[in-house]
């Protein structure tokens, strides 16, 4: 989820400001190593809590955590937020404005009779960009 809320931000800054210049290999690098962290981060309580144990015919794997009224909880409203809202927000806003600016926006110069044209010939380069 996070790689994708990274292209919607690329994709942003590729639309609205076209003439910046793009993220370097290093900066890009970084990003990526940034997602990778963040996700092992996170996994990490998971991990480190899990126990097995032993049963008369079967094995049985669980997270024991220390505080177990208060840790689940608290555990998944975190990882909800972290995983899934703040993306979803970030993607929404990103894409939300790439969207009324590519549909919103003139084509500029002297509007001819192939207007429309070109109006859908922008809206398909956007999609693959």
């Amino acid at each position: 989820i996070y790689s994708m809320t990274a292209i919607a931000v690329d994709r942003y800054m590729a639309i609205i400001y076209p003439l910046k210049p793009r993220l370097s290999g290093k900066a890009t690098t970084g990003v990526i190593i940034c997602i990778w962290s963040l996700a092992i981060v996170l996994a990490f309580p998971l991990c480190y809590f899990s126990t097995t144990q032993t049963l008369p015919r079967r094995t049985l794997c669980y997270v024991a955590w220390p505080r177990m009224a208060q840790d689940p909880l608290m555990y998944h409203i975190i990882v909800a937020a972290l995983v899934y809202v703040l993306p979803l927000v970030v993607m929404g806003i990103t894409y939300t404005i790439v969207g009324l600016t590519l549909w919103g926006g003139e084509i500029p110069g002297d509007s001819s009779d192939n207007y429309h044209g070109q109006l859908r010939a922008k809206r398909k380069v956007s999609m693959l960009a």
